[in-house]
């Protein structure tokens, strides 16, 4: 599942995402920072993999300054905007010197992102043993998104039938109860994808 992460499919060279991902997760559990996996490469490892060339990553706020001190470690190198250590932007774009890969650390001070820390698992990425989302948290993630590719990987993962969409449920309800019916209209979309508009017909020559 994460061939696709790591070789390029239209010029067929390797990525170097493999090597950044196993130098920032040692790095991590090194720190004993609290982080988990999201984005993209959550979902090769769960099964539903998509091109990617950056590593997605969230820490609570707290773990920010070591989590930002380990990614340092790996070799990283942080872009503007980033505030500071102590004081970071949201988002946080580092950059591997070595492999041009981009490691996006988000840093979030409340839920979701703190239930989806909380129950993420271990899994093997790329031969490192990283703390990573379950596919029933990244929905709930999703569902504070309105981006085309995290509208369609919502939709990709409710159809699936992989994901317990009542333990969905309850972590909304148990997180933010106001978003109950967004969740609702999301799964019905998901379920009842709009028809593509139709074919204009020929034009006359």
């Amino acid at each position: 599942m994460l061939d696709l992460l790591v070789t390029d499919p239209v010029t067929g060279k390797r990525t170097g995402l493999a090597g950044t991902v196993r130098r920032v997760v040692r790095e991590m559990r090194r720190a004993d920072v609290r982080y988990c996996v999201i984005g993209a490469s959550a979902l090769a490892v769960r099964g539903f993999p998509r091109m990617t060339r950056d590593l997605d990553l969230v820490v609570m706020l707290d773990d920010a300054t070591a989590a930002w001190a380990a990614l340092e470690g790996a070799g990283l190198v942080a872009s503007t905007p980033t505030g500071t250590p102590e004081d970071p932007e949201s988002m946080v774009v580092f950059v591997d010197p070595k492999t041009k890969v981009d490691v996006d650390l988000l840093v979030a001070a409340g839920d979701p992102e703190a239930t989806v820390l909380e129950q993420a698992t271990d899994a093997q990425l790329f031969g490192a043993r990283a703390r990573v989302a379950e596919l029933e948290h990244l929905l709930l993630l999703y569902l504070y998104s309105n981006q085309p590719k995290h509208l369609g990987d919502f939709a990709t993962i409710a159809r699936s039938g992989k994901a317990d969409l009542a333990r969905v449920e309850r972590l909304v309800r148990e997180t933010h109860p106001e978003m109950l019916p967004d969740l609702a209209e999301r799964l019905r979309q998901a379920r009842h994808p709009e028809p593509a508009p139709k074919r204009p017909p020929p034009r006359k020559r």
